[in-house]
């Protein structure tokens, strides 16, 4: 069965499920699911998937501007079902939600050769701990609460929640000064960490955070390496200063995401409350607000306007993109489920993607989403994912 489906019908069935219709347009919504069965099976599967959304307490916004685009580009086409789908899930659902539906709809059989979940799997709370007198702690779920060390100034602990604690203690002429700890993310890890100020760092997959084991001196300064989101406590008297390659960012008590992995072209810091400065080698010293985020090159870092979510939505267990290319979105993938990605050509890294990926999914279901809603396909080579057109 083929049909033509014009660009208003999207428009009036996404209207009409908003309920934001005028008498006039569902009307003309009525006329259409007249003309055909065809048309009201169309209507009632995602109406069904809309249900079920709701059913799982998923807030989206659907990227109608984008996906309208796409359908324009294909105005008068002659578009099957099956493929008329496609485009349905990508203007009611954003890549993440239809991605958690994705698990219920079994009538996709996965292919023999193209095992996902062979090559790779959802990381999760995975840390080395490097003590500055070389004893080094693995760090997982699996752990029960411990005490990892004990001074005569701090208190290093395991909580029952995993949470890696510093306490300072009351102590009179002693000093850490040079016993700087190191936690190593690997891939397909993450960890939090309590600092002996009470700074809480949520770290990233394959990050490292170097830190003292308490704060001495008129700063508390880390070196950080990778991807770290901050909140910081506030101390009138010290700055907090986080340490990169290529920039410093010096706080007295705020909440921010830092992301300076070395294989990035462009570093960033996003400010979710509080205030920042950013220090860039010899540019100018700027100042972030609230939603405002630094990005860019080395002694070229410009400010802008974000959506903070899209920046630091990884610490609640999701990754969100808005028209994001496919290259970055695949080094988050690496980086998060543990495994080597390879691009057949420079245009499957342009594609471009809005939506949600939920981490802890097995790496077949999003697969599945991406390969549903473009023309991109993947394929397992050894131990390396290829992505092509």
């Amino acid at each position: 069965m083929k049909m033509k489906i014009d660009d208003r019908i999207y428009e009036l069935i996404s209207g009409k499920l908003d309920d934001r219709l005028s008498p006039m347009e569902n009307a003309e919504l009525s006329s259409w699911l007249a003309e055909d069965v065809g048309h009201e099976e169309v209507y009632a599967e995602i109406k069904k998937i809309r249900d079920q959304v709701k059913l799982l307490h998923r807030d989206f916004a659907p990227d109608t501007e984008n996906v309208l685009k796409r359908v324009k580009r294909g105005r008068g086409r002659q578009i099957g079902f099956r493929y008329w789908w496609k485009y349905a899930a990508l203007f009611i659902l954003p890549l993440g939600v239809v991605l958690v539906l994705w698990q219920g709809m079994k009538n996709e059989p996965v292919e023999e050769h193209r095992q996902f979940s062979a090559v790779s799997r959802p990381g999760g709370e995975r840390a080395i701990l490097k003590l500055y007198d070389g004893k080094t702690v693995m760090l997982d779920s699996t752990m029960k609460s411990s005490l990892i060390a004990h001074e005569a100034s701090v208190r290093i602990e395991m909580d029952s929640n995993h949470l890696l604690r510093y306490s300072s203690c009351d102590s009179i002429g002693i000093t850490d000064a040079n016993k700087n700890n190191e936690l190593i993310i690997p891939k397909g890890g993450e960890y939090q960490v309590v600092l002996a100020d009470g700074t809480k760092v949520w770290l990233n997959s394959a990050s490292r955070l170097i830190y003292p084991q308490s704060f001495m001196g008129k700063e508390r300064r880390v070196v950080l390496s990778g991807e770290a989101f901050f909140d910081v406590a506030h101390d009138a008297e010290r700055p907090f200063i986080v340490e990169t390659s290529r920039m410093n960012v010096k706080v007295l008590g705020t909440r921010f995401n830092v992301n300076d992995y070395d294989d990035n072209e462009e570093v960033s810091t996003t400010l979710v409350n509080g205030s920042v400065e950013i220090v860039s080698g010899d540019q100018q010293v700027f100042r972030l607000v609230p939603g405002e985020q630094a990005y860019g090159k080395e002694n070229k870092l410009e400010k802008r306007e974000v959506n903070v979510r899209l920046y630091t939505s990884w610490i609640d267990g999701k990754f969100l993109f808005n028209n994001t290319e496919l290259e970055e979105i695949a080094q988050q993938i690496s980086r998060w489920y543990d495994v080597e990605i390879f691009f057949s050509s420079e245009n499957v890294k342009k594609v471009r993607f809005t939506g949600a990926i939920v981490k802890f999914k097995p790496l077949d279901d999003l697969v599945r989403m991406i390969e549903s809603t473009s023309q991109v396909r993947f394929s397992v080579k050894g131990k390396t994912i290829v992505i092509s057109e």
